[in-house]
């Protein structure tokens, strides 16, 4: 079970604050302001843990493996 929380974690963590998925999605839709849950770590982090929960597994420890190596990566930096 901790694994799908930090494993959603990772996930939003990424997506949020190394990739910047929300500006793309900001500037693709032409929107203004905020665009929660996708701007948000807390917000999508919770979102992603009800994905993986349904999910199988492996596709969390997938995730995990590979969101964690990159976290590692940017911290070390």
């Amino acid at each position: 079970m901790y694994i799908i929380a930090v494993t959603a974690f990772l996930t939003a963590y990424y997506f949020v604050n190394v990739a910047g998925f929300h500006m793309a999605l900001k500037r693709a839709f032409k929107v203004q302001g905020r665009l929660k849950p996708f701007d948000c770590v807390v917000c999508l982090t919770v979102w992603l843990a009800v994905v993986f929960y349904l999910l199988p597994i492996s596709v969390s420890y997938f995730f995990f493996t590979c969101f964690f190596a990159g976290f590692i990566a940017i911290k070390i930096k």
